[in-house]
C-alpha cells in the first residue's frame, strides 16, 4: 500500500460515519467503502482532497520566513525524482520574494550535481544556500502536517520547526538537521553519531535543543554561508573554479592534502638556492606529513559531504548539528531517530 493511499485511508477512517468520509471526499458511501476494503484504488482527486487547505482542518497555522530580502538560495540536487512529501516541504516554505531556488538533476554522481549548484550560486549576490536533497522530509513549519508525513509523533514544538529559519538563527556558516540512515538500523548522519554508540543513542533520543560542533554532518538538510565555497577555494586552490566561474570542485573526492604537499614538495625541489640534500630532506618531510594528513582528512573513500565539511574545517569553518531539527529520511518508509520500532 503506498503511503498516498495510506493517507486517505487514515482520513476516511478518522469519521465516525462512512457517510461523512463520502461528504468529504464527494463521492458515493460505496466507492468510500470500496476504497477502504482495498476493492478500488484510491484516486488522484482523494489524494489532492487530503492535501487542500480549505478541506483539510489544522490545528496550527504553518509559520513564515522570518528574514528580510532575497538572501537564501534553496539548492535542490536530484538524481531522477523526488518524494510528493519532499516537494510539499519545500514548497510550503518557499517565498519567491525571500528565496531563489536552484536545480540540478540527472546527473548519476551526486558530487557533480552539488558543485553545478555551488558554481551557480556563487554566480549571484546571495548570501546563503540551503541544500536539501530529494529524499528528506524537513520540519517546514506545520507540525501536525510534518507528523502526518513522518509518522514520528514529534512534540509540536519540534516537528513545527521552520528549518531555515532553525538554521539561521545559530549564526554559524555550515550548520545542518539531523537525519539517519534508510534503513532500520540507519545510524545517525553525523560523525559522532554515527561512530560513537553513546552518542547514536543520544541522537536517538531527540530532539534536544542543541547545535554543536562536528566533524562532519550530512548534506541532506545543510545551510552554507557563501564564504565557505570561496574560502575552501583559497585554502585549495586547485579545487576552485576557473577563470569563467565553472568546475568548482567543492564535494569531489580529492586527496586534497597529498596534492597540496605534492605543490609544496615541488617548489622545494626547484628552489637552487638551497642544497639538493636538504631539497630532498624537506620534499621527503613534506610528501610524508601529506600523506599522514590525507588519511585523515581526504581519503577517496569518503562521501561527498564528509569531504566538504573537513574542507571546510580546514578552511576555518567548523561544521555543526542541530539535534533538535528533526528531519525525515525516506526509502520503503520515512526513517527517524526510532527507526528501530
Amino acid at each position: 500500500m503506498s503511503y498516498l493511499t495510506e493517507l486517505v485511508l487514515a482520513k476516511v477512517r478518522s469519521f465516525p460515519t462512512i457517510r461523512e468520509a463520502a461528504d468529504f471526499f464527494e463521492v458515493s458511501e460505496g466507492l468510500v467503502s470500496q476504497w477502504d476494503k482495498g476493492s478500488k484504488p484510491v484516486s488522484l482527486a482523494a489524494v489532492e482532497r487530503v492535501f487542500d487547505p480549505s478541506a483539510t482542518p489544522l490545528s496550527q497555522t504553518a509559520r513564515e520566513a522570518m528574514w528580510e530580502g532575497k538572501s537564501v538560495c534553496l539548492m535542490m540536487p536530484s538524481y531522477k525524482t523526488s518524494n510528493p512529501r519532499t516537494t510539499f516541504a519545500l514548497m510550503s516554505m518557499l517565498d519567491r520574494q525571500k528565496m531563489a531556488v536552484m536545480l540540478d538533476f540527472g546527473d548519476a554522481f551526486i558530487a557533480h550535481s552539488r558543485n553545478k549548484l555551488a558554481d551557480n550560486f556563487l554566480r549571484s549576490k546571495i548570501e546563503w544556500a540551503f541544500t536539501v536533497d530529494d529524499d528528506m522530509i524537513v520540519p517546514f513549519g506545520n507540525a501536525e502536517l510534518f507528523n502526518t508525513f513522518t509518522r514520528f509523533n514529534l512534540p509540536a514544538a519540534s516537528a513545527g520547526i521552520h528549518t531555515i529559519n532553525r538554521l539561521l538563527s545559530h549564526n554559524k556558516t555550515l550548520v545542518g538537521g539531523l537525519y539517519f540512515g534508510r534503513w532500520a538500523h540507519g545510524k545517525a548522519v553525523y560523525c559522532e553519531g554515527h561512530q560513537d554508540k553513546a552518542e547514536e543513542a543520544f541522537a536517538r533520543r531527540a530532539p534536544h535543543d542543541i547545535c554543536k560542533p562536528t566533524r562532519w554532518v550530512g548534506t541532506g538538510c545543510l545551510l552554507i554561508h557563501r564564504t565557505v565555497f570561496t574560502d575552501i577555494e583559497r585554502t585549495f586552490p586547485h579545487l576552485a573554479r576557473n577563470p569563467q566561474g565553472d568546475y568548482g570542485h567543492w564535494f569531489t573526492s580529492n586527496e586534497h592534502d597529498l596534492r597540496a604537499s605534492a605543490e609544496q614538495s615541488l617548489a622545494v625541489l626547484n628552489d637552487a638556492s638551497v642544497s639538493a640534500e636538504a631539497r630532498i630532506a624537506e620534499s621527503v618531510r613534506l610528501m610524508t606529513a601529506g600523506q599522514q594528513r590525507s588519511r585523515h582528512h581526504s581519503s577517496l573513500g569518503m562521501g561527498e559531504d564528509v569531504t566538504f565539511c573537513i574542507r571546510a574545517e580546514q578552511s576555518g569553518h567548523p561544521p555543526h548539528i542541530d539535534l533538535g531539527l528533526v528531519c525525515g529520511h525516506v526509502g520503503d518508509k520515512c526513517y527517524g531517530p526510532r527507526n528501530r520500532e
